[in-house]
């Protein structure tokens, strides 16, 4: 059943999650999972920070008033079929509208601080879905998993965004669409440190640069290449290591008053020669040979093998 968003009903959530009684002191509302319809009466809320509208029934954004202080909203899981109204909230920083009935991505733009913009599990579908994302150049985290984008295009709207960092767009046909699906998003977009399920490493942008520019040779030499040098670092590091170590040595032999030298102190002591082992004492040899002369009582016989050993020991 669907609720309505009064002043009372936030009042009386203000007191279910101990919040401030005044609407104003409060920086955050947790609205979820009300079965609210509409969006009403946050007026009085004008230092949010962070609205939950998690798990309604909301169809749009409508009734969301001027909230300067709001950065972060978040309404996924409800029946948004468009984007409106967001310029109430021109200072949003976070939005996550994943899990609603979008067909397309649109009044973003009013949003000049929005970093972070969350809109899986949608129905975004065709390339004039998502061309508005162009236009967000403050984007810096953009998840789009699990749509319907299939539009080897895409690549050309996401690198207009100057300074997208994190890119998930795992769970739409694209990326098989795309050959080389991977190099190609991270030669595209310089900017990218994370895309899908794994960081972008400085060493897989040189790679992935090497394959543009001469391809399959280019990136097996690109390779050898990083690998050499990183041996060379890890060469650099160990004969690093044991200049400091020998380096310890000496200054301990100078201060003990010993000759110089790069080796341990506390080694001078031991000999090279030989390990002499000591001689066993008398009443040992004597045993041993008692042992060896050792004959069994008859039914008693051990096998031939084990005297033949024991003897010989």
């Amino acid at each position: 059943m669907c609720a309505c968003m009064t002043r009372e009903a936030l009042l009386d959530i203000c007191k279910q999650n101990q919040l401030y009684r005044t609407p104003s002191l409060n920086d955050k509302l947790y609205c979820n999972f009300k079965g609210f319809s509409h969006i009403a009466c946050l007026e009085e809320y004008v230092n949010l920070k962070a609205l939950f509208l998690e798990g309604n029934v909301l169809e749009s954004l409508d009734g969301l008033p001027p909230l300067k202080e709001l950065k972060c909203l978040y309404v996924q899981q409800n029946c948004i079929w468009k984007i409106s109204n967001l310029e109430a909230v021109e200072n949003l920083d976070t939005l996550n509208i994943s899990n609603n009935q979008l067909t397309r991505l649109e009044g973003l733009s009013c949003c000049k601080s929005l970093r972070t913009l969350i809109a899986t599990h949608n129905h975004l579908s065709t390339l004039d879905s998502v061309e508005h994302l162009a236009e967000c150049n403050a984007l810096q985290t953009l998840d789009l998993q699990n749509n319907e984008l299939s539009d080897p295009g895409i690549v050309d709207v996401l690198k207009q965004i100057p300074d997208l960092r994190c890119l998930y767009l795992k769970g739409n046909p694209v990326v098989s669409n795309i050959k080389n699906y991977r190099k190609v998003l991270i030669t595209s977009i310089p900017t990218l440190t994370y895309l899908d399920d794994r960081p972008v490493f400085e060493n897989e942008r040189k790679i992935a640069e090497a394959w543009l520019e001469g391809g399959l040779d280019a990136e097996r030499a690109m390779r050898n290449k990083l690998k050499e040098e990183e041996d060379a670092r890890h060469r650099k590091n160990h004969e690093y290591m044991l200049e400091m170590r020998a380096q310890g040595w000496r200054e301990r032999r100078k201060r003990l008053g010993l000759p110089e030298g790069d080796t341990d102190p506390a080694l001078d002591d031991l000999s090279d020669s030989e390990y002499e082992f000591p001689e066993e004492p008398p009443e040992l040899l004597e045993a041993r040979q008692r042992l060896a002369a050792y004959t069994a009582r008859p039914g008693e016989e051990e096998p031939a093998e084990v005297a033949s050993t024991r003897q010989s020991l």
